[in-house]
């Protein structure tokens, strides 16, 4: 039974709206890790492996942007910018979180860039996306201002990528409800044939949405719980604090 589309696109800046979604031709796989790019013209990044690829530390400098939003919070629909600075290329925030039937709206602020799902479906390699989740390819972003939609219907971890630069370390996390951590594709190691940077990136992120789920919605694992729970009780009395 054929699934229906959650994408819709829409690229404001040429004043078009409801464009077809454009998987079909992604559906053999992609692999444009060693493309060249519009906001990259001389080739000055290379494909994956690369000295400067694997050197590139995209999360070694002091963002703030992971704090644009606060993970454990999911929201009904949320913003994220697709930019190229002297820093480097980002989606902005780098993870966000929804709830079930949430929108993420990718906007393009400077560059040009697009959002892949780490499938094998659209992108050659690892799955990182609930395996009962329809994965998503948005064009080729250039004009500023130029958006891509879709609505998350089905709980759990969304890491996705900028295809050509991956390299880079563009990659981020889309995080739907409140899953188990456990049998989450997007929550395994990432498969070493990345490049270091989007490892770098994953692993990252990753750890950070991995401590939100353990606490759960109100913030506190359940060992800590049981421990708040039993302390100062060792002697079964009926202490109130």
């Amino acid at each position: 039974m054929d699934l229906p589309n959650p994408t819709r696109r829409r690229l404001l800046a040429s004043g078009g709206s409801g464009l077809a979604i454009g998987l079909a031709g992604c559906l053999g796989g992609r692999d444009d890790t060693a493309a060249q790019d519009e906001d990259d013209p001389e080739g000055e990044t290379t494909g994956a492996g690369n000295e400067r690829g694997g050197d590139h530390e995209h999360g070694s400098h002091n963002h703030d942007h992971d704090t644009d939003h606060e993970i454990g919070q999911p929201v009904s629909e949320i913003t994220v910018e697709m930019i190229t600075n002297d820093e480097g290329k980002h989606f902005i925030p780098h993870v966000v979180h929804v709830e079930p039937g949430g929108t993420v709206e990718w906007v393009l602020k400077r560059g040009a860039h697009d959002t892949t799902a780490y499938h094998p479906d659209v992108y050659n390699g690892q799955q990182r996306i609930p395996d009962e989740a329809e994965p998503w390819a948005s064009d080729h972003l250039s004009d500023e201002g130029a958006t891509f939609e879709r609505t998350f219907d089905i709980e759990g971890i969304y890491d996705y990528v900028r295809a050509p630069h991956e390299r880079d370390g563009m990659v981020g996390t889309v995080v739907v409800g409140w899953p188990d951590p456990e049998g989450q594709p997007g929550l395994e190691t990432p498969a070493d044939d990345r490049p270091d940077a989007a490892v770098e990136g994953l692993e990252r992120y990753n750890e950070q949405v991995r401590a939100v789920l353990e606490a759960g919605p109100d913030g506190q694992s359940s060992t800590e719980a049981g421990h708040d729970h039993d302390h100062g009780h060792s002697d079964g009395s009926d202490h109130e604090h």
